[in-house]
């Protein structure tokens, strides 16, 4: 990368930092005015400890399948760290929908239970942000490893992506902003920062840049104009009448929210797919014979076609996979075959890895065609 390059790298990182500090202000100072009263309250009293000791263990008096623990604890965040607290857990026995029991040393999340000025803590759940932590930081390490400066351009790549999901982009949706337009915003934001961060500014990142904006705008268009005839409401699970009574004060599109998911959903497939053949194409082109646009062309359409095949399933993995477990609570509730395939919830993963394979497919061609257009370089006539 030469020195142009890494300035210009700089200030898109200055840009993007800004991008994401100015939007998640808008949005946060937005939604406080609109969302105060949807907030879950109960949620800030809640803390993370360590189970230093189990003090006993009892059966419930009026239900013998339940064991009642009483443990000593120690609180690891918040205000009343290293506080020591005395909890309780109701271990139900032969159920293996519910935690196990704890024992010392285990992490677990408190619930602070507050009546008449007394205080009682009662096991919540167990602590398990630390184990993802942790293989977060073997994720990280591994691609340092193996990319070495190209890993950390794609560490940064990565981190902007997640924040500006997390960070603007969720908060704008709560905040009621259009969610159509904020969908657009974050994904040219996200092609623009990884393309330039894990390539440079440079023909090749244009044109994979160029290809995947064209894929993920087919894959909206689709997506709309299914929606439109299938006439979706955006009531696909429970999660979605979850949202409705969170919202109260500012109805949400859930039909906006399936257009970002599926548009979100695509961008990952189309980035992979541009970058693999302007990649490719770059290094045809700079092979030191000389190529004609035709033939970029024609290796561009054939290096697509190793491709399409391996992505195509894994977009319709990745979709079946996620969805396995409403398929099979309605095959083991003898569900007709026809009518399980046209419950929304299922016609939404269906849309999903349909129109995420359908911006890859076209990603290919118009890819392909941008890089030639880029990286050949036309005589000019003498007359």
């Amino acid at each position: 990368m030469n020195k142009n390059n890494k300035w210009i790298c700089f200030w898109v990182l200055v840009i993007s930092i800004l991008f994401l500090y100015c939007g998640n202000k808008i949005a946060t100072s937005h939604s406080e005015n609109i969302l105060v009263q949807n907030r879950e309250s109960e949620l800030e009293d809640q803390v993370f400890a360590q189970v230093l000791k189990i003090d006993s263990v009892s059966p419930k008096q009026d239900d013998k399948t339940i064991n009642i623990v009483k443990f000593t604890a120690k609180i690891t965040n918040g205000k009343a760290k290293d506080l020591i607290v005395h909890a309780t857990q109701y271990s139900y026995l032969n159920n293996a929908t519910m935690p196990k029991v704890v024992s010392e040393k285990d992490n677990v999340v408190l619930s602070k239970l507050s009546s008449d000025n007394t205080t009682e803590w009662a096991f919540e759940n167990y602590e398990r942000i630390d184990q993802i932590i942790i293989l977060c930081i073997i994720f990280i390490v591994l691609i340092l490893l193996f990319g070495g400066k190209k890993g950390v351009s794609a560490i940064l790549s990565l981190a902007f992506t997640c924040l500006s999901i997390f960070y603007v982009f969720v908060p704008f949706i709560m905040a009621g902003y259009n969610i159509y337009l904020s969908t657009i915003i974050i994904c040219i934001f996200i092609i623009e920062v990884t393309f330039v961060l894990t390539s440079g500014i440079n023909k090749k990142s244009l044109a994979a840049a160029i290809g995947c904006a064209g894929g993920v705008v087919f894959s909206g268009c689709i997506y709309c104009i299914m929606d439109e005839t299938m006439k979706l409401t955006g009531f696909y699970n429970d999660e979605s009448t979850r949202l409705t009574e969170l919202f109260v004060n500012q109805p949400l599109n859930l039909r906006a929210i399936v257009f970002a998911m599926v548009t979100i959903g695509a961008l990952g497939a189309t980035m992979d797919v541009a970058m693999s053949i302007s990649s490719s194409l770059d290094e045809i082109s700079n092979s030191g014979n000389k190529v004609s646009r035709s033939s970029i062309i024609k290796s561009g359409l054939n290096i697509g076609k190793d491709i399409m095949g391996t992505m195509a399933n894994t977009l319709i993995l990745a979709y079946i996979g996620s969805s396995l477990v409403t398929v099979v609570i309605y095959s083991a509730s003898n569900y007709p075959l026809l009518q399980l395939l046209n419950k929304e919830e299922i016609i939404i993963e269906f849309l999903q890895s349909l129109v995420g394979s359908l911006g890859m497919l076209l990603t290919i061609p118009f890819t392909t065609v941008i890089s030639a257009i880029l990286l050949t370089n036309i005589p000019k006539r003498h007359y």
